[in-house]
């Protein structure tokens, strides 16, 4: 088997055994999963609340910001149940870069179609040795850029966690509403 399609299979498997390592400590839990429905729960009042009459009555601006504290203060619980899994997933991960390093060492598995530039270099080069040519790509760096990917799609896919908000600004994330707000 071609050795970049064996680090990308890894790279897939250990991002699959950090979602289930993070499924069984964490997300299939009653009380993550009573957080994750309140939080759920208030994102929907909230923008129902901002989505009602655009009068600005003190009123209304008082339990918009009680409904945004309540979010705030459900997301920061949850985040506190999620950081023991953060730990044991970074030490899976640790784990399986050594791993990969230890098995493919002076090997070159991919070649880039371009040369890095000097400070990305010695991300690409890891575990090759000095010889190697300036776009040669080591099973690390496949290792981890494949499993960056993976774990993206997987959270995506899966949707075990929380949802991740809509952190962009309202003229980015609707930009015809906002136009039409400011008619």
């Amino acid at each position: 088997m071609n050795d970049f399609v064996l680090v990308l299979a890894l790279s897939l498997l250990s991002s699959a055994v950090s979602e289930a390592v993070s499924f069984v400590l964490v997300y299939r839990k009653e009380n993550f999963q009573r957080l994750k429905a309140k939080v759920l729960q208030t994102e929907a009042r909230l923008e129902e609340e901002k989505a009602g009459a655009p009068v600005a009555g003190k009123h209304r601006q008082r339990r918009i910001a009680g409904l945004e504290s309540q979010l705030s203060d459900a997301r920061r619980s949850a985040g506190s149940l999620q950081m023991r899994t953060t730990v044991v997933v970074g030490l899976v991960q640790v784990a399986a870069i050594y791993l990969i390093g230890s098995w493919f060492s002076g090997r070159v598995v991919a070649t880039l179609p371009f040369e890095p530039v000097s400070m990305f270099r010695s991300l690409t080069h890891r575990g090759l040795p000095e010889d190697a040519p300036p776009s040669a790509c080591s099973a690390t760096f496949v290792f981890i850029i494949g499993g960056l990917a993976f774990k993206a799609a997987l959270d995506r896919y899966l949707q075990l966690g929380l949802p991740k908000g809509n952190s962009l600004p309202a003229w980015v994330a609707d930009p015809e509403a906002f136009l039409a707000a400011k008619k």
